[in-house]
């Protein structure tokens, strides 16, 4: 569904912008998932050799790391370079901050990449996303300022020690009656 999504707007490209699209696409299914840097430099490898089994006349450039993508830059989901991509969510943080928050991030490669990742994860039908993690890493922070960029809300449990299935049940109420 991902793909179908994805190739709608690629009119005219080239078949080397599709694979990069569909490495990118496989990445973000598979490997997005991986917590070990073994893994995932596994499925880094494994989707390349699929790729180049399958379409045998493209050329090696189009697996290059990084492959980001985005809408934020262009009304349509495509191929965004790290420099561009970085000033305008620099600038966009630069108004997050401003209007809900008084801590500024730190706009490193990998802020950016889990950037886009959260992105794709809520602009997806039903899009939702579980972070677990150490408190303090910036996940809250993260979610918050994609799902401002894309007039969402959030929510969020407020657990304690007597936080109990009732409550949860009334959290899910609340959530499900916005």
């Amino acid at each position: 569904r991902a793909l179908h999504e994805a190739f709608q707007n690629m009119e005219g490209t080239t078949i080397e912008g599709l694979v990069r699209l569909w490495v990118h696409e496989g990445l973000r299914l598979f490997q997005d998932r991986l917590v070990e840097v073994e893994e995932r430099e596994w499925t880094d490898k494994t989707i390349d050799e699929i790729a180049l089994k399958y379409f045998p006349g493209v050329h090696t450039e189009c697996f290059k790391r990084p492959i980001l993508y985005s809408n934020w830059l262009s009304k349509s989901y495509v191929a965004v370079n790290r420099p561009e991509l970085r000033e305008y969510v620099k600038a966009r943080l630069k108004v997050f901050y401003e209007e809900e928050l008084d801590v500024p991030l730190v706009l490193f490669n990998e802020v950016l990449d889990h950037i886009l990742r959260i992105d794709r994860v809520f602009r997806q039908s039903q899009g939702h996303a579980l972070l677990i993690g150490v408190s303090g890493g910036g996940k809250t922070v993260l979610s918050r300022f994609v799902a401002w960029m894309n007039g969402l809300s959030i929510f969020t449990i407020k657990v304690n020690n007597k936080y109990s299935a009732t409550d949860f049940d009334d959290d899910l109420r609340h959530v499900m009656k916005r």
